[in-house]
């Protein structure tokens, strides 16, 4: 599929050096002392803790980072490839509430965790899961990172993302999905666990973030080197200004990884968008964030790095016709952008703070409309069906012809939730609202999710390694 360009070469050219006077003569500041000493090895100029880096050093280091590489599940089946062309959809990550029709607006609980990892692990359309499917906040904040890899390990099988709160956290992270391959020596080369190290905005980082990069790095892991940007809070309010801002800072931590391990694989990571100047709220389902996304996807193809962009965004409190529309806009503008990671896919409500277990079901739907698009449409001699169109002729009936049987199923993307029968047997069926429809689904997943299938020593020893202190 083409992707959408909203700059010309020349534009996006323009951005890029605005960011290298920025990390140039502006600098980025880095607490952590570890990152500094790697930093002034590497040719950079640290000043307490700004560092400025020479436009030599992040050209060089951007050549190291890889087009592609691949994440592997525990199910080799469900292996992801990540490159600048695929798109691979992950879900919701980091929302401390939770929401469904039956119980309103929550804390999230571990209960909650679980049931969204075991709903995203059956739901097709997603491809990796997050590290916070919902901020479990009945769980000690000292082993919740922990127990959370620990849960998404056990009830999925598909590739994973862990913490980034600091060095030491982010290794046993690290470590614990090793264990499900064979150790920390059978990684290194092979990526298991993502994850989404975020900038300080604007033009810092702080000494988790660091830490997390480093440990990351260390081990050959992915990392989605992330910005938060809000245009008229914490960057210029021009997007410009924000997609330069934001793009200094997100080669600032690309930079530091390439420093630790030449070809650790990244994720080119950008979701700025603009504030309610009426309140100072970040808002995530405006025109704004959509146009950011497109222009963040042009440049990761201009560093030739896979791009994580947001996904499915929407600033309704609810599950509604504004949580609707503002989803179908954001998720097609990454995909149009040529995301290649798309975050937040499914689930997200109330501007990141709360996951709707309907809305999961819901944005699974559109994910499968995008993914049928992203097929795009194949043109030779059998799909022309000049022959067919002959044989049948005017006023002929195809419904009943071979080439409708055989093609049809491939061709037609069916739903899994949109309901197309006719008004009378809707009707007469309830007239379920869409809504219901997804509160019935996700109910019914948990009901028949069954057993999960990590071996039970090794499911004790994870359990055992999550709940040390």
């Amino acid at each position: 599929m083409q992707r959408y360009q909203l700059l010309s070469q020349d534009e996006i050219h323009m951005i890029h050096e605005n960011s290298l006077r920025i990390m140039e003569n502006v600098g980025i500041v880095f607490t952590y002392q570890p990152a500094k000493e790697i930093f002034a090895r590497a040719g950079a100029k640290v000043d307490g803790d700004l560092v400025y880096f020479p436009r030599q050093l992040v050209e060089r280091e951007l050549k190291n980072v890889p087009s592609s590489f691949t994440m592997y599940a525990r199910n080799p089946k469900k292996n992801v490839e990540i490159s600048t062309e695929n798109t691979a959809y992950v879900g919701p990550y980091g929302s401390p509430f939770v929401r469904d029709l039956d119980h309103g607006r929550r804390s999230g609980t571990l209960e909650d965790f679980k049931n969204i990892v075991k709903i995203c692990d059956v739901l097709k359309n997603i491809d990796i899961q997050s590290h916070i499917s919902c901020e479990p906040c009945d769980v000690d904040v000292d082993i919740r990172a922990k127990v959370m890899v620990y849960n998404t390990l056990k009830y999925s099988d598909k590739p994973l993302m862990g913490s980034v709160y600091g060095y030491e956290k982010s290794k046993q992270c690290i470590e614990m999905a090793a264990m499900v391959f064979g150790g920390m020596d059978a990684i290194r080369d092979k990526p298991v666990i993502a994850s989404i190290p975020c900038t300080l905005t604007p033009l810092s980082y702080d000494d988790n973030m660091a830490g997390a990069i480093i440990a990351y790095a260390e081990t050959g892991q992915p990392q989605l080197v992330n910005s938060l940007s809000i245009a008229g809070m914490t960057t210029p309010t021009t997007l410009a200004g924000l997609v330069s801002l934001q793009n200094a800072e997100i080669l600032a931590g690309i930079v530091l990884a390439q420093c630790v391990n030449p070809g650790a694989p990244i994720v080119y990571s950008a979701s700025g968008s603009n504030a309610e100047m009426s309140n100072g709220m970040l808002a995530i389902g405006s025109p704004e964030d959509a146009l950011v996304s497109l222009v963040n996807g042009q440049l990761a193809k201009f560093y030739n790095i896979p791009c994580r962009i947001s996904g499915a965004l929407t600033d309704s409190k609810i599950m509604d016709s504004q949580a609707a529309y503002e989803s179908a806009v954001t998720l097609m503008m990454a995909q149009m952008a040529g995301g290649n990671f798309i975050l937040h896919a499914a689930g997200i409500i109330e501007t990141y703070n709360t996951i709707s277990y309907e809305k999961l079901i819901i944005d699974n739907e559109i994910i499968g409309y995008l993914k049928r698009i992203n097929q795009g449409v194949r043109v030779d001699e059998e799909t022309l069906a000049y022959d067919v169109i002959k044989e049948v002729g005017p006023r002929g009936l195809f419904l009943t012809h071979e080439h409708t049987i055989e093609n049809f199923r491939d061709e037609f993307y069916r739903p899994t939730l949109s309901d197309r029968v006719p008004f009378g047997q809707w009707s007469a069926e309830g007239g379920i609202p869409i809504e219901q429809k997804a509160n019935t689904k996700w109910k019914q997943i948990l009901a028949d999710y069954g057993e999960h299938t990590l071996p039970a020593d090794l499911d004790a020893d994870l359990k055992k390694y999550a709940e040390k202190r």
